[in-house]
């Protein structure tokens, strides 16, 4: 038994009571491409929520049992895991909008030489389900990718039309330019229109999007290269320093655990905070 069906076994008619307070995120969970239905997920969430809430409060009644009293142990552990627990949940809720954002940025930095493909490939005049299939094969497009192998499925296995499955994976796509990309799609193939235009034309505008937004991410990236030389880089400096003036005057000990601190843990994990937050800003793959 997968732990999706043992968890919906025990937890599964508490998930259809509770599922009115929880249906706003089951647009998230499509938009997140998570293959479950709400209840499955709520009653995971349930499941793991309340099997860690058990594991924790024995743990945590156990630690500090050895320096409290018992009663007092049990009472600590119970009111902490509860803690836990309640914030194990509502990483469960938070995770399907987290998800769907994730994949959105995703899509929105590969998209334009997604369409840039579509519109060369379309000139050769190949049928618009074609195009589908052949981009779902490019792993490089990534979640474009997946979103062009949903339509080509929703015609192959389950029997949509072409316009059916552009409209079915349109509603729940999480970028608001692939779905604009998709619809305008369906619109050129139900009026006859030339598809190939219309993706030179859609190519253009998410080019020149992605070149203004290369053009911010360099100005942006000037700034912050100027925040870290003068906060981290600078700051570190004159704290050294200024320590080593402040310890030659006291000879205080504590000064250099202090200044090792700062150079060999603190000055390190503010780099990679850094190179991360960089990382999670650009426009690039």
């Amino acid at each position: 038994m997968s732990y999706v069906n043992m968890s919906y076994r025990f937890f599964g008619d508490i998930s259809r009571s509770i599922r009115p307070y929880f249906i706003d995120i089951k647009d998230d969970m499509q938009k997140a491409n998570i293959n479950y239905t709400l209840e499955e997920y709520l009653s995971m969430a349930l499941f793991t929520t309340i099997i860690t809430f058990i594991l924790e409060t024995a743990f945590i009644s156990f630690i500090l049992g050895l320096f409290v009293e018992p009663l007092l142990a049990v009472a600590a552990g119970f009111v902490l895991s509860m803690g836990i627990s309640g914030l194990l949940f509502f990483i469960f809720y938070a995770y399907p909008v987290t998800l769907s954002k994730h994949r959105e940025a995703k899509i929105k930095k590969v998209l334009p030489f997604a369409v840039s493909y579509l519109a060369t490939m379309s000139s050769s005049r190949v049928s618009p389900i074609h195009l589908f299939k052949t981009l779902a094969t490019f792993k490089e497009y990534g979640e474009v990718a997946e979103e062009a192998k949903a339509i080509s499925n929703g015609v192959d296995l389950f029997g949509l039309t072409m316009s059916s499955a552009i409209k079915k994976q349109a509603k729940v796509t999480p970028s608001k330019d692939m779905r604009d990309l998709l619809w305008g799609i369906n619109t050129v193939i139900l009026s006859g229109g030339d598809i190939t235009s219309f993706l030179k034309g859609k190519r253009n505008e998410l080019m020149d999007d992605y070149r203004r937004r290369i053009r911010k991410y360099a100005q942006d990236l000037g700034l912050y290269t100027e925040v870290y030389l003068t906060l981290i880089i600078t700051g570190s400096i004159f704290f050294i320093v200024l320590s080593s003036i402040i310890a030659a005057l006291s000879a205080g000990v504590g000064i250099v655990v202090l200044q090792t601190f700062v150079v060999f843990v603190l000055l390190p994990l503010l780099s990679v905070a850094f190179i991360i937050l960089i990382k999670s800003v650009s426009p690039l793959e």
